[in-house]
């Protein structure tokens, strides 16, 4: 399939981002969205990325021009065309995404491809109120959209292969991103694997952890920054919601920390609130290497949360591999339900978290009979959270260290 021409609904930051993409790679973009000053707002964003470029010299001023030229404004379905794929970024609520994937149904030609963006929604809920599932495929990029490499494919239940390969092939050889097939499941790969880890680390803060501690270790251990950045980058509030999603489609294992409530009840959300776990003074911006300053309120929610649910405590120092090992163990999970190719493991944390030390490499480092030994130890102390993969057994019973044994290539590299 050649593609030639898209549509993104949705201006905000993410569709602003896939329709800069798309233009560059040389498609007509229509950009709709619900108000012609939503429609603006993304216009000027994808002007100031292309500004970006040119400073840069990644482009020339004409080149920029050129490609910015190529996308267009819209508020009305009437006025998408004919697309050769649509890429849905609109709000992550299901009854949003209906509507609008209801409507794509109507006014797109047959052979258009509908592609949603959602982070966790499921596929083929969405794709079933089309008259097309087979077309209807799950393409999750990640934020900032015009930068971060991967994208995760996701096929829904009816989703043609035909309709996954084109995706996959329109990811990597126009878009020039880093695609990964993922089985639906809630979370996908990336949200799924990384959420145990963000949850352990607010455990691990419970038993008297410091902060900036665990953040560093973290650091040092290979991550771009520690979950307590993360998380106030994030947005407490939207990590509260993903966590107890998933805590809902999973169970026990990712039972979340009754600390995150307190945070967000006391509306300390993170950077946009100015106070999260650590304080952010509104036009400050720390030097590297410089210490944070902790929320003085943080102390008194941690005492709330303990107070409110007695959870049991590690007689072992924390350490950076009681925070990694619920990230991995559910990587073995996610293995254990075939939902990614071994391989693809570390190069969808690598390019969607930026983690540089695999963890299917780290696993190979110190052996999985190690791991298996650390979660069944951990498993005694602290539940739920650390019971193993039964993937993770079977592979040590057989005498296998080595995950390149079970899958020859990833998926995402060529």
């Amino acid at each position: 399939m050649k593609f030639e021409r898209a549509a993104v609904i949705g201006a905000g930051a993410m569709g602003s981002g896939i329709a800069q993409v798309l233009s560059q790679a040389g498609l007509e973009v229509v950009l709709k969205d619900v108000k012609d000053e939503f429609v603006e707002r993304g216009l000027k964003n994808i002007k100031r990325m292309y500004d970006s470029r040119v400073k840069k010299e990644v482009l020339t001023q004409a080149e920029a021009d050129y490609l910015f030229g190529q996308i267009r404004g819209a508020t009305s379905y009437d006025e998408i065309g004919e697309p050769d794929i649509v890429i849905e970024a609109a709000l992550e609520e299901i009854d949003v995404k209906l509507d609008i994937f209801k409507t794509l149904d109507l006014v797109c030609p047959a052979r258009t491809i509908l592609a949603t963006n959602t982070s966790a929604l499921s596929i083929s809920e969405i794709a079933a109120v089309t008259k097309r599932p087979e077309k209807v495929i799950g393409m999750h990029f990640f934020n900032p959209a015009q930068t971060m490499k991967l994208v995760e494919v996701i096929p829904g239940v009816k989703t043609s292969d035909e309709t996954v390969n084109h995706a996959m092939n329109l990811s990597r050889d126009l878009m020039r991103k880093i695609p990964i097939k993922v089985k639906e499941c809630p979370g996908f790969l990336v949200n799924r694997l990384l959420f145990p880890y963000m949850n352990e680390a607010l455990f691990a803060l419970q038993e008297g952890a410091d902060p900036q501690q665990i953040d560093q270790m973290l650091v040092d251990f290979g991550l771009p920054m520690g979950p307590f950045t993360l998380f106030d980058m994030t947005g407490i509030d939207i990590c509260t919601h993903v966590v107890n999603f998933l805590y809902g489609e999973y169970g026990a294992r990712f039972q979340p920390s009754p600390l995150l409530d307190k945070m967000v009840k006391a509306n300390c959300l993170g950077q946009k609130t100015g106070k999260g776990f650590y304080l952010h003074e509104q036009g400050e911006v720390p030097k590297k290497g410089e210490a944070k300053k902790v929320n003085p309120q943080l102390q008194e929610f941690i005492k709330e949360a303990n107070a409110e649910a007695k959870t049991p405590r590690s007689s072992r120092k924390v350490d950076a591999y009681r925070i990694m090992l619920p990230m991995f163990n559910e990587a073995l999970y996610a293995l254990q339900e075939e939902v990614v190719v071994p391989a693809d493991v570390d190069v969808g944390m690598e390019w969607g978290c930026g983690i540089k030390r695999g963890l299917l490499t780290l696993a190979e480092e110190k052996g999985l009979d190690w791991c298996l030994t650390e979660m069944l130890t951990y498993h005694r102390e602290l539940g739920e959270r650390f019971r193993p993969s039964w993937y993770l057994k079977k592979l040590v019973r057989a005498g296998i260290n080595d995950f390149s044994q079970l899958e020859p290539e990833p998926v995402g590299v060529r």
